[in-house]
């Protein structure tokens, strides 16, 4: 409230100061808070419009994979299912336990070879622990073991609690494209002794999704794997290569991400909007680029700079209407606040307007059930700091105290008051006792940095009730000030 005051006086001192007619005033001040709305109003709706455009295209790019994750997902759980059965059958389990065996063998890869028909690609892979043989359709690729990178899948899946394991792969042997791998291991007593694994044309797939230009679909290591452009693809470009640093960071932002999540990335006017695949370690990522251009073709644009046209309009039509109002009301101000609610030397509200704003803010507390605190303070030994540089460095010194109170006390609803000789207080609502002790520890730190005088305050802070008297509650800051200074002073008691 102090600081209301504080521009009020000001403003109208600074009319006085420059001989400014008061209707020109009134002109500059509306043009002022127009603008002042224009440009507020206006960043809030970009901020806003931006927001929405990027929901916009994270909801098409959901509705995009929505389109398509059932038919994924039916031709996952058919691949699933076949390999279980497969895993299950006894020639299958007796040939990953003996493969030296030719009649196992030859009944397995028979068993195999009948049920590779109903596999979306019509292709079967298996090796097992015992030879580490890795076989495509009965067909002997190479050797498998630990040390190789490109076989630690088959560890993995070996290893892996919650078959099948599902991930997207380069078949570096055969095919030369990605494909999207089903692992489901073969037990036997309860251990795995090998894996049998299908595959889905992850390019057919995908293919089916008609990617338009701004949407790329890349893997874990940020190698796009899907594109409208088919060389980006074939030259298996990183998302780094094709956006630099944004790349990068959107790369960086996947990791953590659930399944079948989507996240925004802004890069001042260009989005990145992610949504991660369900099962997979895939990734959709779309390029947008929401510009003022963008903004404004949409219709919602009309609509706000119709209603900034209106509210020109009215500050235009009721500008001189209120100037007459506000005349006598305005010449008359000045000389009220200074005379009749604030202190003539420091400007800051005086005792009766105290007495105004406690009772207020008292019967507030009451009704809305929350603390109230209260700090009474008091100036050390400011007798003797007059009596030593005089009174007029006395009075430099009280005014400097009221400064302190508009950086250390701005919420609007606090109030700071001098209430008389050196004692100010102030009225902090919907403040716990906590809260109150550090800003009147803010203001003691303040007071003794300007190395003239220290101050004691007492703090006071309860939830009052219609049985409660506000009186003594004033009364208990006041004790509590007192505590401070017989304790040694430039503290706080309460």
């Amino acid at each position: 409230m102090s600081n209301y005051i504080d521009s009020v006086v000001d403003d109208l001192d600074r009319q006085v100061l420059f001989n400014m007619p008061l209707r020109r005033a009134i002109i500059l001040f509306s043009a002022l808070l127009f603008a002042v709305i224009a440009f507020c109003s206006s960043a809030a709706y970009y901020f806003a419009m931006r927001e929405i455009l990027n929901e916009s295209l994270a909801q098409e790019l959901r509705q995009t994979m929505d389109t398509r994750r059932l038919t994924l997902k039916a031709e996952l759980d058919k691949e699933i299912l076949l390999l279980k059965v497969l895993s299950e059958y006894p020639a299958v389990r007796d040939y990953f336990l003996n493969p030296e065996d030719e009649k196992t063998k030859e009944d397995c890869f028979a068993l195999f070879e009948h049920h590779k028909e109903y596999f979306q690609s019509k292709i079967i892979n298996w090796v097992n622990v015992i030879d580490s043989n890795y076989y495509v359709n009965g067909k002997l690729m190479e050797k498998y073991n630990a040390s190789n990178p490109n076989h630690s899948w088959f560890f993995e899946a070996l290893e892996n609690k919650n078959p099948p394991a599902i991930k997207v792969a380069y078949d570096y042997l055969n095919r030369y494209i990605y494909d999207l791998y089903i692992d489901y291991p073969v037990y036997s007593d309860g251990k795995a002794i090998g894996v049998i694994s299908g595959r889905i044309s992850l390019l057919k797939f995908i293919n089916r999704l008609d990617l338009p230009e701004n949407i790329f679909i890349f893997d874990k290591d940020g190698i796009i794997i899907s594109a409208a452009d088919k060389k980006i693809v074939q030259e298996q470009k990183r998302l780094k290569d094709l956006f630099a640093v944004q790349g990068e960071k959107v790369h960086e932002g996947i990791f953590g991400m659930g399944k079948n999540t989507s996240k925004v990335f802004d890069f001042g006017d260009v989005q990145y909007v992610v949504n991660s695949m369900e099962r997979l370690d895939l990734f959709l990522v779309a390029k947008d680029k929401v510009d003022i251009r963008k903004i404004i073709e949409e219709r919602a644009s009309m609509v706000f700079l119709a209603l900034l046209l209106l509210i020109l309009l009215v500050f235009i039509v009721f500008n001189k209407f209120i100037g007459r109002v506000l005349k006598p009301i305005n010449r008359n101000m000045l000389s009220y606040i200074e005379t009749s609610l604030l202190d003539e030397l420091t400007k800051l509200p005086n005792k009766r307007f105290f007495n105004i704003r406690i009772e207020d803010e008292w019967n507030r507390a009451v009704r809305g059930k929350y603390n109230l605190s209260f700090l009474m303070m008091d100036l050390d030994k400011f007798k003797d700091y007059n009596d030593k540089h005089g009174h007029l460095e006395g009075d430099r010194l009280l005014r400097e105290v009221a400064r302190v109170f508009s950086y250390c006390v701005n919420r609007t609803s606090d109030f700071s008051a001098r209430f008389g000789g050196e004692e100010f207080c102030v009225i902090l609502p919907n403040t716990k006792v906590e809260g109150a002790r550090k800003i009147a520890e803010k203001i003691r730190v303040f007071i003794e940095r300007t190395g003239k005088a220290t101050i004691s305050i007492g703090v006071a802070c309860k939830i009052p009730t219609l049985e409660d008297n506000m009186q003594e509650f004033i009364d208990q800051a006041d004790q509590k000030l007192y505590e401070a200074k017989n304790a040694g002073r430039n503290r706080i008691c309460g």
